[in-house]
């Protein structure tokens, strides 16, 4: 077993030992006032969000963990026990089961309608946010896997933190004014998207972490994504792990998808010119994307899982958090 490996293991044993390890059966089920945006034309209403909240004796800091498509699986709670381990409290967000959705990789426009999408868990992160802030914690983290890891670029629009305003104070009828999160993780996610003419991000540090062979979200699109970032405000890097895959910390080993719907040949701009596809240079009107990605959606032939190290980043992420989200009363900086 690879030595970092072996470290992981021991830092997460070391988490059971002070506390049972994370599980739905042993977090604090708890609720907060979020919001579901659904159907064709979209329409938001209000919803409680979900999720299992593991204090850490102690500390003022806390990370939101977001799922990727398969919603809750093993994973979400290693990430809580390593950052319990760390000296963070960790709320593992429940995004699917409250919109009624179990998986949304068989069919990712179908789920969208339903509110099984980046924004909508834009929405649950930002508002469970401001349920921690209320219960005293003074600096708050996201880290996200897939699905969960796209929903990292959410975190940090300026757009979205527009509409998030916007729409709690409309439906719970009271001032809601996001506060910007003080780190974002975004594992293995996709950053094929861009809009020139919408994206502005908060200066809230980011930091990508891929695989190089990620052959259903690929690298090079996050790579590309980092300047594009930066020079609209955002604060952002990347670790691309040499060898790794899609879901290199999944709980089940590298394997092929033969039929599973993605979006790796999706490389889409939006400017003043319209819609593009980069891959085939199709150009559409207007800034609705829809049309153009489901031509380049493609079906199977991508892999996931992990290869040997399931913990290989998590060095990288922890110490991440360390260095941008130092605690006052002394979680210690990488």
């Amino acid at each position: 077993m690879p030595l970092r490996s072996i470290l992981c293991l021991l830092l997460l044993a070391g988490c059971a030992a002070q506390a049972d390890r994370a599980s739905t059966a042993n977090g604090e089920k708890i609720t907060w006032p979020s919001v579901v945006c659904a159907g064709a034309p979209v329409i938001c209403n209000r919803m409680e969000g979900a999720g299992y909240f593991f204090a850490q004796p102690g500390a003022r800091v806390a990370v939101l963990i977001s799922h990727g498509s398969q919603g809750l699986d093993l994973r979400l709670f290693e990430y809580a026990d390593a950052l319990r381990q760390a000296g963070f409290a960790a709320l593992v967000i429940d995004h699917w089961t409250p919109r009624g959705i179990t998986v949304t990789h068989q069919d990712y426009v179908a789920a969208s309608l339903r509110g099984g999408n980046e924004l909508n868990m834009a929405f649950d992160s930002l508002t469970a946010a401001a349920w921690l802030r209320s219960q005293g914690y003074d600096r708050i983290g996201s880290i996200g896997e897939s699905q969960g890891g796209g929903a990292a670029i959410m975190l940090t629009q300026k757009f979205v933190h527009e509409l998030v305003n916007r729409n709690v104070s409309r439906i719970y009828a009271r001032p809601f004014a996001t506060q910007p999160l003080d780190a974002v993780v975004g594992l293995y996610g996709y950053c094929g998207i861009r809009n020139a003419l919408r994206d502005a991000y908060v200066a809230t540090p980011v930091l990508f972490v891929t695989g190089a062979a990620d052959d259903e979200t690929p690298s090079r699109y996050c790579e590309r994504y980092v300047p594009w970032m930066n020079a609209r405000g955002g604060k952002a890097d990347i670790v691309v792990l040499p060898g790794e895959g899609h879901s290199f910390d999944a709980p089940y080993r590298r394997r092929l998808n033969p039929t599973g719907p993605h979006y790796a040949n999706c490389d889409i701009l939006i400017d003043a010119g319209g819609v593009t596809d980069l891959t085939s240079g199709e150009t559409m009107p207007g800034q609705d994307t829809r049309p153009l990605m489901a031509k380049c959606l493609r079906f199977g032939g991508y892999h996931s899982g992990y290869r040997s190290d399931r913990f290989v980043a998590v060095p990288h992420w922890i110490g991440f958090f360390r260095r941008h989200m130092h605690d006052k009363q002394g979680v210690p900086a990488d």
